[in-house]
């Protein structure tokens, strides 16, 4: 069964590179605010970037499937608006946290060389933390930067995936706000514990509090505190170990199931008397994970029944 599978690794660009980068995202924003801008004063989808590049000749230095990608993106963006499920699109900040944008495999444009990567318009190979091993064809790549300082590629594949023996077992699940997951029968095989690092994010927050202080009382604009934004680094960094962590549970807890499990029957529904306790897993994690659980159930053959 060929099916579409997604990796994320994180780069590193050289100084070069790097620019390349931030250049294509700048591109990526212009054309799709640009369209955006259009449409919402002429009420159509004539405007192309092909059309754009005549009038901004700058946008013919950067990748052509990126701003491709980026018409496709606001497409999207309206056809979710008007099917009532999300709101009219917004345009693009340069001051959001993450910027990204996506190209397309087109005659192999897209490959590795060991643990470098090799993208569209870029002559040089970008080294890359491959962690994982990738199987399938590559359709796209998509290059993100999270405050233009640490860099991602996520690698969408196409790749074949064998069924999953019959185990000839059943078993019923619900939420639990602790650990995620309760089993009817037995308890959670994978442990989840972030007690330490969660001892770390709140002493970190105690330090950047008292940091903060420390700046107002010296009449320094936190921007310019050198201190306080070292420890908000470090801050976010810990955020970030904590939702990978728990990802990564997720993604440990969904497979186990489904290799041991011939049919999983899921009550969906979250109690209201667990909606306000104090909660290790909210609503959120609890949809991500039957979000996994559906797709990984159709890749193995396995059956989910969600009540």
């Amino acid at each position: 069964m060929g099916v579409l599978k997604a990796y994320r690794f994180k780069i590193y660009p050289d100084a070069e590179q790097k620019q390349f980068f931030i250049r294509t995202f700048g591109c990526v924003r212009f054309t799709y605010n640009h369209l955006l801008m259009h449409r919402k004063q002429n009420g159509d989808s004539k405007l192309t970037p092909a059309s754009l590049k005549r009038d901004y000749p700058f946008l013919k230095e950067t990748d052509s499937l990126a701003l491709a990608n980026a018409q496709r993106n606001l497409d999207k963006a309206f056809r979710r608006y008007y099917s009532g499920q999300s709101g009219f699109p917004n345009l693009k900040n340069k001051s959001n946290m993450w910027q990204s944008y996506t190209t397309n495999n087109q005659k192999h444009t897209i490959y590795f060389v060991e643990d470098k990567l090799k993208l569209p318009k870029l002559k040089s190979l970008i080294e890359v933390n491959l962690h994982r091993e990738m199987k399938g064809e590559i359709k796209s790549a998509t290059i993100s930067a999270k405050n233009t300082e640490e860099f991602y590629v996520s690698i969408l594949c196409i790749e074949e995936v064998e069924k999953l023996e019959k185990t000839h077992r059943n078993i019923e699940i619900r939420y639990c706000p602790k650990q995620l997951v309760h089993f009817t029968e037995g308890s959670c095989p994978i442990s989840f514990n972030q007690e330490k690092l969660l001892g770390r994010i709140k002493q970190a927050k105690r330090t950047l509090r008292l940091r903060a202080k420390v700046a107002k009382k010296r009449k320094v604009l936190l921007a310019d505190a050198k201190n306080y934004q070292k420890q908000k680094k470090k801050m976010n960094q810990l955020l970030v170990q904590r939702k990978d962590k728990k990802d990564d549970f997720i993604n440990q807890l969904s497979y186990f199931l489904v290799v041991n499990f011939d049919c999983i029957l899921v009550q969906e529904k979250i109690p209201k008397t667990f909606e306000t306790m104090q909660q290790e897993f909210t609503s959120n994690d609890w949809q991500q994970f039957l979000s996994k659980l559906r797709y990984k159930s159709e890749w193995y053959g396995k059956k989910l029944i969600i009540r």
